[in-house]
């Protein structure tokens, strides 16, 4: 009645596939470099000219933080290293914190680098860190080809700490710095998981980091898994950042029903500091469950006209540079298509978001 039983093999995909194998990086004749010095330009880490860590908020923050957001902070989601180089081989030279474990996101999203060329607005991805999910430390080849010189910006891994990272040239290579960013000052992007940019496959995806490919600016990532809940410690944090020519709000998923309560507060202690500063409140994604069960959906729709009221209520008492995007339209008619788990987007997710937002900001910054 049935064929023969098969007895069921263990699946060793690098023997079966030579295209999953790691292969061990070769850096006879590499330079190694300390992206930290120039003519690098590193980018998301905005105290590190006094703690030399690659860290998102203060080693010893002037107000205190709670030690989930202290934790989270060592993630370096939307870091970036830019530099110009006519090296025929670029390698990276990297420690982490602790080894890849996440269940819904990719190791090389959680810890790896990825590595796109081009120019500014003509960027391409290229390549990402192939290592072992169960490594701390690891050394990879991003680029093996001829020499020419060529514009490179390496993205910080997202969910994971970065202790050191060297970056391998060919010896005797030139190295000069990056291309100009079309103005000098971040946009500060402060939320939840997605901010941080979960659950993307590789760092590049990031909503925060597509943006910046695409507008050819500094962004620094202030997304704070699960723990975007708008204290006031974070906006007299966010305050201390120069030169800043954006602040994005993004952190309902996180705050839920108490964004009622923090979200006018945050708002006042940024504009105490600067009066007109452009600021965009973005509401939160809409998620696959939201779909089939009509209370829910009330309530986030009913948090997103609480958002835009406030918005409309001070644009009408004055204040012309706050600004609401509906969140809940990013993702668009599919947007249960959109995530690994009905929260967290993909990178089509991502994509989707990034799509929706860059010619808000556009608008907001013309």
């Amino acid at each position: 009645m049935f064929g023969p039983i098969l007895r069921a093999q263990e699946i060793d995909i690098e023997k079966l596939d030579p295209n999953m194998t790691l292969e061990k990086a070769d850096s006879k004749g590499i330079a190694w470099l300390d992206p930290r010095a120039a003519p690098f330009r590193l980018v998301g880490f905005p105290w590190i000219g006094e703690d030399k860590v690659y860290r998102r908020l203060p080693v010893n923050p002037q107000w205190s933080i709670r030690g989930a957001v202290d934790s989270l902070a060592n993630s370096t989601a939307g870091g970036q290293i830019q530099f110009q180089s006519d090296s025929p081989k670029v390698l990276l030279r990297v420690k982490l914190r602790q080894v890849s474990g996440m269940y819904h996101m990719p190791a090389t999203g959680q810890s790896g680098f990825d590595l796109y060329v081009g120019d500014p607005f003509k960027q391409r991805y290229l390549a990402t860190a192939r290592f072992s999910a169960q490594a701390k430390d690891y050394e990879v080849t991003l680029v093996n080809s001829t020499k020419s010189m060529r514009h490179f910006t390496l993205n910080f891994p997202l969910y994971n700490g970065v202790e050191s990272v060297e970056v391998g040239v060919a010896a005797g290579s030139t190295i000069a710095p990056p291309l100009p960013y079309v103005d000098d000052g971040p946009i500060v992007v402060y939320g939840t998981s997605i901010t941080q940019g979960g659950c993307a496959a590789r760092p590049g995806m990031a909503y925060t980091n597509i943006l910046s490919r695409r507008l050819n600016r500094e962004f620094v990532n202030l997304g704070f898994s699960g723990n975007g809940r708008g204290e006031p410690a974070l906006a007299k944090l966010i305050n201390q950042i120069d030169r800043k020519k954006l602040i994005v709000l993004d952190y309902e998923a996180n705050a839920g029903e108490s964004i009622r309560q923090t979200l006018g507060p945050f708002v006042d202690l940024l504009r105490a500091q600067d009066k007109d500063i452009p600021i965009l409140i973005i509401s939160k994604i809409r998620y696959a469950g939201e779909l089939f069960g009509r209370p829910q959906l009330a309530s986030v729709q009913a948090r997103a006209k609480f958002q835009a009221d406030l918005v409309n209520a001070r644009r009408a008492g004055g204040d012309a540079n706050i600004h609401f995007l509906d969140g809940g339209t990013l993702l668009g008619e599919h947007a249960d298509e959109c995530t690994v788990d009905g929260v967290h987007p993909t990178d089509l997710g991502f994509m989707k978001m990034a799509d929706g937002i860059e010619p808000v900001i556009k608008k907001i910054l013309q």
